[in-house]
């Protein structure tokens, strides 16, 4: 069984009963990465609108919480 932190479980692939990706899954996925970041870069960064936190920070609301010292 998985590891339970801030609410999340985070198992192994073994754990899940997964098979590693072979190379072409992996050659792959890079391709389709290398793309999307290129896409991403030919935006001028003026032109880029910020994702909001609650897409990213998953520790938000969790005891793992960044907080400002007081």
């Amino acid at each position: 069984m998985g590891k339970e932190v801030a609410g999340k479980i985070f198992s192994t692939p073994e754990e899940l009963g997964s098979a590693p990706l072979g190379e072409d899954e992996l050659a792959k996925a890079r391709r389709m990465l290398a793309q999307a970041q290129a896409r991403r870069d030919s935006i001028p960064s003026e032109e880029r609108t910020p994702a909001s936190p609650k897409f990213y920070d998953d520790a938000a609301g969790t005891e793992y919480e960044r907080r400002e010292p007081s």
